[in-house]
């Protein structure tokens, strides 16, 4: 990489690549830097429409709801040639780890990353991009306050999809096959049966996100049949509004035609919080 970065520790690795914090020491033209970044490594060369892919959508993006670009380019790992994108590194902690140290959150704590989260949703969206793979791992909460959206590795466009071609449910993957993109407990119902989608699969994968976050665990402990038909927030032991449980309902509809009216939910959320904030 031209020795402009001092690799750092570890933060993640999955099937996707390993993610390193970073250190860049110049950039590209050799102009001094000294910044930390986010530092995604990618494996094989098999990847190389998905990254490009990831690359194309965030070039065109900028949102506080979505990590910054940085730069991106090739590199060699051993003997593999590969490419890597370097992502603003962002202090705190994600979703997962805030829910396995603390257990359950209360509404407001959930209300903004609702707020944000749902924003970078329609942000995605007005590019008619999907994300496919909300899920606790995937929102990073930031030190000073707010929700980001992390790897869109997955991300589809509905422009990219609109070719005619067999898509698979999740049912018809074996165990041990790699499924379908995305995570199994977070599809949307429509998702699951290998239809395509619209932003409303990514509200579903978000009111999932915000029910388990309020509960401290999964609501159906990632039974992914158990979504088929939607799932009610409604009837549960939760110590929220009226307001946010009715509209947490909306979001796990079965059908995404109902969730696609969910139109401006990040001021809706925002709304809910003022109106928690001027209770208090």
């Amino acid at each position: 990489m031209g020795r402009r970065y001092i690799i750092g520790p570890q933060i993640a690795v999955g099937g996707q690549g390993v993610v390193f914090r970073a250190t860049r020491t110049s950039l590209p033209d050799h102009t001094p830097a000294n910044d930390t970044v986010a530092l995604k490594i990618h494996f094989s060369a098999g990847q190389a429409i998905r990254v490009q892919r990831e690359i194309t959508a965030m070039e065109s993006l900028s949102h506080p709801s979505l990590a910054r670009l940085i730069e991106h380019g090739y590199c060699d790992v051993g003997i593999r040639h590969t490419r890597y994108i370097a992502y603003e590194f962002i202090e705190g902690q994600t979703l997962k780890q805030r829910l396995e140290r603390g257990g359950r959150l209360l509404e407001s704590d959930v209300l903004p990353i609702g707020r944000d989260v749902s924003a970078a949703i329609a942000e995605l969206w007005s590019r008619r991009i999907v994300h496919g793979d909300i899920k606790p791992s995937n929102i990073m909460l930031r030190e000073s306050g707010g929700a980001v959206l992390i790897d869109l590795g997955i991300l589809r466009s509905v422009e990219e999809e609109s070719a005619p071609r067999p898509l698979r449910p999740v049912d018809s993957f074996a165990p041990e096959q790699l499924r379908p993109w995305g995570t199994v407990g977070y599809f949307s119902p429509e998702q699951a049966r290998g239809e395509r989608l619209t932003c409303a699969s990514d509200i579903f994968s978000l009111g999932i996100v915000m029910l388990e976050s309020l509960q401290g665990r999964h609501p159906t402990n990632f039974d992914q049949r158990a979504l088929a038909d939607g799932i009610r927030a409604s009837g549960r032991k939760l110590d929220i509004s009226a307001g946010l449980l009715g509209v947490l309902d909306r979001m796990l509809l079965a059908s995404p035609r109902s969730r696609g009216r969910l139109t401006k939910l990040s001021d809706y959320f925002q709304m809910l919080q003022q109106r928690l904030d001027g209770g208090a």
